[in-house]
C-alpha cells in the first residue's frame, strides 16, 4: 500500500513538472492561431504519459465508424480525472472541453483547461446557456467537436447517474449530431477524491452517432432518456468486462 503510494506520487509529481510547459506550449500557440491542429496534437500526446502515469491497461472496444471530419456534440460519462486524457488519446476527433468552473481551479487541469481554451460553465449563472451557444458556434464552424459530460460530475461506477439535458439543447441548437462515448474502469484507477492513482483496467467504446433529425425539441427528454438507457447498458456490459 505505502508503496503504491510513493509510486503514484512520483508519477504525479513527474505528470506536473510535465504539464507546465505542455500548457504554455499550447497557451502560446493560442495566441496565432486558436484552433490550430498543431494544440490537438500536442494534448494527444500530453495525454499518454498520463495514462503510463497511472499504470492503467487500456482496452478500446469494437467501436461504431463515424466521421472524422465533421464536429458531433460528444456525450460521456464520467468516472475519473483521467477520463478526459483517455478521450484525448483514443478519439479520432478534435475536440474540446465544455468544463464547470470549478476545473479551472485543479492543479494541472486548471492549466491545461486555460490553454485549450475550452468552454468555461457557471452553473449558478441563469443566463449562461447564450454564452455557450456562442462558443460552440465558433467550435462547431472551425470543425471541432465539444465534450460535455451530462452527468454534470464525477460519479461513483455503481451510479450510471441521469443526463442532464444541456449538451442535447446545444445539438439542437446548432444542428450538430451527437457522438455518445462510453468509458468503465477509470474510477477505480483514480477514484474522486483521492491523491493517489493505482494500476488497473479501463475501457472505451464510441456507439453510433445519433441523427438528431430524428427528433424535435419538444421530444428532447425523450431523447435523453433514450440515449442514457443506451449507454448505460454498453456501460453494464463493460464493466462485467473488466471484473
Amino acid at each position: 500500500m505505502l508503496k503504491n503510494k510513493i509510486l503514484s506520487w512520483m508519477n504525479m509529481f513527474l505528470m506536473a513538472v510535465y504539464t507546465i510547459p505542455v500548457a504554455y506550449s499550447i497557451w502560446f500557440i493560442g495566441i496565432f492561431a486558436k484552433y490550430t491542429k498543431v494544440k490537438y496534437y500536442i494534448a494527444k500526446s500530453w495525454c499518454s504519459p498520463w495514462m503510463w502515469a497511472a499504470r492503467a491497461k487500456l482496452d478500446i472496444v469494437k467501436t461504431t465508424d463515424y466521421k472524422t471530419n465533421q464536429p458531433y456534440v460528444v456525450i460521456s460519462n464520467h468516472l475519473s480525472n483521467l477520463d478526459p486524457m483517455m478521450q484525448f488519446k483514443y478519439l479520432k476527433i478534435k475536440w474540446v472541453f465544455m468544463a464547470k468552473k470549478e476545473v479551472y481551479k485543479l492543479p494541472f487541469f486548471g492549466t491545461a483547461a486555460k490553454a485549450f481554451n475550452f468552454i468555461k460553465v457557471d452553473r449558478n449563472n441563469p443566463n449562461d446557456r447564450v454564452s455557450i451557444n456562442e462558443q460552440a458556434k465558433i467550435i462547431f464552424e472551425k470543425g471541432w467537436s465539444l465534450m460535455v459530460y451530462p452527468q454534470g460530475t464525477r460519479v461513483p461506477k455503481d451510479d450510471f447517474r441521469k443526463f442532464k439535458s444541456g449538451a442535447f439543447h446545444i445539438a439542437f441548437d446548432n444542428n450538430i449530431p451527437i457522438l455518445p462515448v462510453v468509458i468503465a474502469g477509470t474510477g477505480d484507477i483514480w477514484p474522486r477524491g483521492s491523491k493517489f492513482m493505482q494500476s488497473g483496467k479501463a475501457m472505451i467504446k464510441t456507439l453510433e452517432p445519433i441523427d438528431i433529425s430524428n427528433y424535435n425539441k419538444e421530444n428532447i427528454e425523450q431523447l435523453v432518456t433514450d440515449t442514457h438507457k443506451k449507454m448505460k447498458k454498453v456501460y453494464d456490459e463493460m464493466v462485467k468486462a473488466i471484473q
